[in-house]
């Protein structure tokens, strides 16, 4: 984020309004090097203010911050122009990201949205989306009554009639002709003494007598049992025991050697960035800082704290004059010798080095 003077015409603070807002992108914050200067709506910068830099919204707008990784909120105004890189929709004070906790990460994904109230700090509520008015149905007259039906009992089921048990079949009755008609003229005969009246079943006529039974035949013996003798049956062969084969070792071919890899010594693409000024030693305990460029077109000095930041170092912007200067801050003297091979890995020549006060 950088800091714009001179505009007159668009310092003039505007009011925050009430209609909805919302965007979604990458925010980063700037912080204590810019106080005490300018905003480009003309106010003094405070990184403990609870202030942001947007590219389009006017001055004086009130919004809330949220940090879609922890959910954080913070409520900021409008006062300055920014960022100037394309991929980051919002630069933050040193305060506001302080409360959505992204200091350390440099940007975070966020939810910019307007207002509801002016109250800036931690928290605060967006402006809500009015619900539209739902007409209400007309009230319905009830269903009518359904009419109501005696209940006539249902008759109870008649019980079962009773099935006679069948008889058991007599065992020494013979077993009788079925009946056949006969002549009209002739009176009926006597039943035959062989067959008692109880157990022969009525008939519409006359029954002629049944001859006796035949005797059964008499059953056979069995035949008696033949004994073979112990001389005609063939003795058993001897089981022999199948000898188990031996499957031939398998021949396992030698391992290859394999030979240990040679150290490789880490080659650098480009030397180390010249570091101008005096070097201090290793084991000072004073903090430095290194000027890796200094810039009037305000996108060059983005493009190279942009690819600072992107091999892992905290870069940060100074003004002097029409100058934008990008700057390694608070670094020890043990650290200088590896920072100055990690820029020049980057395409920086030189940097001027100078104790931090």
């Amino acid at each position: 984020m950088l800091i714009v003077t001179g505009i007159a015409s668009i310092c003039a603070a505007q009011s925050p309004g009430s209609e909805p807002f919302r965007q979604e992108g990458i925010a980063s914050w700037y912080g204590g090097e810019f106080d005490g200067k300018p905003t480009a709506s003309g106010e003094i910068f405070n990184s403990g203010y609870y202030t942001a830099a947007h590219p389009t919204l006017p001055f004086g707008t009130i919004l809330v911050i949220t940090n879609k990784q922890n959910d954080k909120r913070v409520t900021v105004k409008v006062n300055d122009r920014g960022p100037f890189v394309s991929s980051r929709i919002i630069d933050l004070s040193r305060a506001a990201a302080d409360v959505l906790d992204m200091l350390t990460t440099g940007t975070a994904p966020v939810i910019v949205e307007r207002a509801a109230n002016t109250t800036l700090g931690p928290g605060g509520e967006p402006v809500k989306v009015a619900a539209a008015a739902v007409p209400q149905a007309a009230p319905q007259a009830p269903p009518p009554a359904p009419p109501v039906v005696a209940q006539v009992p249902a008759p109870a089921p008649a019980a079962p009639a009773p099935v006679p048990p069948p008889q058991a079949p007599e065992a020494a009755a013979p077993q009788a002709a079925a009946p056949q008609p006969a002549p009209a003229a002739p009176p009926p005969p006597a039943p035959s003494p062989t067959v008692p009246q109880a157990q022969t079943p009525p008939a519409p006529a006359s029954v002629p007598a049944q001859p006796a039974p035949a005797a059964p035949a008499p059953v056979a013996a069995p035949p008696a049992e033949t004994k073979v003798p112990q001389a005609q049956v063939p003795p058993a062969a001897p089981v022999v025991p199948p000898v188990p084969v031996v499957p031939p070792a398998p021949v396992t071919a030698p391992a290859p050697v394999v030979k240990p890899p040679a150290p490789v010594t880490p080659a650098y693409s480009l030397p180390p960035a010249q570091i101008k000024g005096t070097i201090p030693p290793a084991g000072s305990t004073k903090l430095y800082r290194l000027q890796v460029g200094a810039y009037i077109v305000p996108k060059n000095a983005v493009d190279a704290f942009d690819k600072l930041k992107s091999a892992g170092l905290n870069p940060a912007y100074e003004r002097s004059g029409d100058y934008y200067r990008v700057v390694l801050p608070g670094l020890r003297a043990r650290d200088i010798s590896s920072i100055s091979q990690t820029i020049g890995n980057l395409g920086f020549k030189e940097a001027l080095i100078r104790e931090e006060r």
